[in-house]
């Protein structure tokens, strides 16, 4: 499973192809999925670059609010709204380009936690 894991996940790249990964004879097509997700990655992440994290987010088939919060893969998640550090940058536009989504970006104060909070009660 492990190096199923790896290959086909890191260095195959193929969940982002739709049926590029089956499951018991099922294959997985992330455009099929309706339900509305919320994206979070981090700008310093140098497990799961946020540019490459963007990417896969516009291949669902519902919608997805990205997120992308300050610091690294592990501070910028775990970080509190007591905490108040880092911030996040939110963009409702959703544009195709990585690049082009920051620019429209609004930087926000302190947690990603509350925007997700008022995500998850609409």
């Amino acid at each position: 499973m492990h190096s199923f894991y790896l290959r086909k996940m890191y260095q195959e790249n193929k969940l982002i192809e739709p049926g590029g990964i089956s499951l018991a004879g099922v294959p997985i097509d992330l455009s099929k999925i309706k339900t509305p997700l919320y994206m979070l990655s981090t700008h310093e992440d140098h497990i799961a670059p946020w540019k490459t994290v963007y990417a896969g987010s516009r291949v669902f088939g519902g919608p997805v609010r990205f997120v992308l919060g300050g610091s690294g893969h592990i501070a910028g998640i775990v970080n509190p709204p007591s905490a108040n550090k880092y911030g996040y940058w939110t963009n409702d536009k959703g544009p195709e380009d990585a690049d082009a989504w920051l620019a429209g970006a609004a930087q926000q104060a302190g947690s990603w936690w509350t925007d997700w909070q008022a995500w998850v009660v609409k």
